[in-house]
C-alpha cells in the first residue's frame, strides 16, 4: 500500500522470483490489497487469480529460466568464495535436493558421497526433475528431520568436505538453531567449509520486505494460507549469524556476496572450521 516499499518490492518480482510478469503480478497484488488488505484475504485472492496473469508458455519462458538463473547465480557465488576448480570430498545440500549440485560441480570438484535434505521428499515429476537436473535422484536422500540436529546415523562425523545451506538457518527454531550448527560442524571434515545464504534483517522495514518475499515465493509456488501461516520466520542480522557460528566453532571468512537487484539482502557467506 505505500510506493517506495512497492517500488523496492518489485525488484523483487523482477530479479529473483520471476515466474511471472512482475509488472501483472504487482498489480495483481495491489488491487487484492486495495479490496481488503488483511493478509489471509489477499493470499487466499492471489491464489484464485494467479492464473489470470499466468503467461502463455509459462514454463519455459519464466519459469525455467528463473530456475536457471538462480542456480547460475548460486553456483557462481559459492565458486567465487571456494575458489575455482577446489576439491571436496563429500557433500550436503540442505533445503533442496541436488538443485545447485550440477552447475557446482562445473566450476569446483565434488566427489564422495552427496546427501540431500529437504522439506519435501523428491520425486520423479517433470518439475523436480528439471529442478535437480537429472531423471534419477541425487545421492542419499535424509528424511526432513525440521532441523533436529544431525547424529553419527545420518552422517558419519568429520566425513564432509562441504555443506550448503542456500535457504537460510532463519526457519529453525531460535533454541534449536545452535544444536543444529554443531552437528553440521560436526558432519565437516578438518579442511571443510560451510556457505550459507541467508538475509541480513537489520530492521523491522527490511523483516516486512523480507517476510512479504516468503509470503509471495509461497503463493506463487502453490502453497496453501496454512502452510504460509505456520512457517517459522525467526530472521535475524548476518552479524548475528556469525557471532552464533563463530560461537560453535566456525571462522567466518570476510567476502559477502549478495545477488544484483535483491533488495531482500540475501547474502552468501562462507565459513571453516576453526
Amino acid at each position: 500500500g505505500s510506493a517506495e516499499p512497492r517500488t523496492e518490492f518489485r525488484r523483487f518480482l523482477a530479479n529473483v522470483f520471476h515466474l511471472y510478469p512482475e509488472a501483472d503480478f504487482d498489480a495483481l497484488i495491489a488491487e487484492c490489497v486495495e479490496r481488503d488488505p488483511r493478509d489471509p484475504v489477499v493470499y487466499r485472492q492471489l491464489e484464485a487469480r494467479l492464473a489470470d496473469i499466468s503467461p502463455f508458455l509459462g514454463l519455459v519462458r519464466y519459469s525455467l529460466p528463473a530456475l536457471e538463473k538462480q542456480k547460475a547465480e548460486m553456483a557462481n557465488q559459492t565458486t567465487k568464495l571456494l575458489g575455482e576448480g577446489s576439491q571436496f570430498h563429500g557433500y550436503l545440500e540442505i533445503g533442496s535436493h541436488g538443485r545447485y549440485l550440477d552447475q557446482l560441480r562445473e566450476r569446483v570438484n565434488i566427489g564422495g558421497p552427496v546427501y540431500t535434505t529437504s522439506f519435501q521428499a523428491p520425486t520423479y515429476s517433470p518439475a523436480d526433475v528439471v529442478d535437480r537436473g537429472q531423471i534419477s535422484q541425487v545421492g542419499t536422500v535424509l528424511p526432513w528431520t525440521d532441523y533436529a540436529p544431525f547424529t553419527a546415523r545420518d552422517i558419519e562425523p568429520e566425513s564432509l568436505d562441504l555443506i550448503t545451506v542456500y535457504i537460510g538457518l532463519h526457519h529453525t527454531t531460535e533454541e534449536g538453531r545452535a544444536p543444529y550448527v554443531r552437528s553440521l560442524h560436526r558432519a565437516l571434515s578438518k579442511k571443510g567449509k560451510l556457505v550459507v545464504r541467508d538475509h541480513d534483517v537489520q530492521d523491522d522495514s527490511l523483516r516486512h520486505l523480507v517476510g512479504l518475499a516468503h509470503d509471495v515465493f509461497n503463493v506463487g509456488t502453490g502453497e496453501t494460507w496454512r502452510t504460509n501461516e505456520n512457517e517459522r520466520r525467526n530472521f535475524y542480522s548476518l552479524s548475528t549469524l556469525v557471532a552464533l557460528l563463530e560461537s560453535e566453532g566456525f571462522v567466518a571468512h570476510p567476502e559477502r556476496l549478495l545477488q544484483d537487484c535483491d533488495p531482500t539482502k540475501n547474502t552468501v557467506l562462507c565459513f571453516s572450521k576453526a
